[in-house]
C-alpha cells in the first residue's frame, strides 16, 4: 500500500458523504482508514457546522453531531498563516487553499466545479471525489 496523502477535504464532499453516499462516502471510508489525512482549519469546522444545520438538508441533531464528531476525530487541525484570495468566484473557498498550503496537502477534494476548474493551486492538485478514489487506487 502506497504512503497515505494529505488532503483537505471541502466541506460538500463531507455533507455528501453522510447524506447521499457514492464517490464522496468512499473518501471518507479512505479517511477511517487512515489512507488519507484530512487537514482542517477552525474557519473550516465552522463553516461545517453551519452547513450541517441548514434546514434543506433535514440532518437530525444526532446525524449533526455525528458528522462534527466524525471530521473532529479523522482530521488534523492547522492554523493557516497565509491569506490567500485566488478564489474570485466563491471567495470563501480561499480557505480550503489556505488551510492545504499550509498543511503541504497533496489534494483539496471538492464537489465545486469552481474549485475543480482551477485543477491545481501551487503544488495542490484540486479534484472531485471519483478523481481521488482513481489516483489512490492506482497507487496501491
Amino acid at each position: 500500500m502506497g504512503e497515505e496523502k494529505k488532503v483537505v477535504i471541502d466541506t460538500n464532499i463531507f455533507i455528501s458523504g453522510f447524506g447521499w453516499d457514492a464517490k464522496p462516502e468512499e473518501v471518507l471510508k479512505l479517511l477511517k482508514q487512515k489512507r488519507i489525512i484530512n487537514y482542517i482549519s477552525l474557519e473550516i469546522l465552522n463553516e461545517l457546522k453551519r452547513v450541517v444545520s441548514y434546514p434543506k438538508l433535514k440532518f437530525s441533531d444526532q446525524l449533526q453531531n455525528r458528522i462534527l464528531e466524525f471530521v473532529f476525530f479523522y482530521s488534523e487541525v492547522i492554523e493557516p498563516t497565509e491569506h490567500i484570495s485566488h478564489i474570485t468566484k466563491d471567495p470563501e473557498d480561499n480557505k480550503f487553499l489556505e488551510c492545504a498550503i499550509a498543511a503541504r496537502a497533496e489534494f483539496l477534494i471538492s464537489g465545486d466545479s469552481h474549485l475543480i476548474s482551477i485543477a491545481e493551486y501551487r503544488a495542490v492538485k484540486i479534484v472531485d471525489a471519483a478523481t481521488l478514489l482513481n489516483i489512490i487506487l492506482k497507487s496501491q
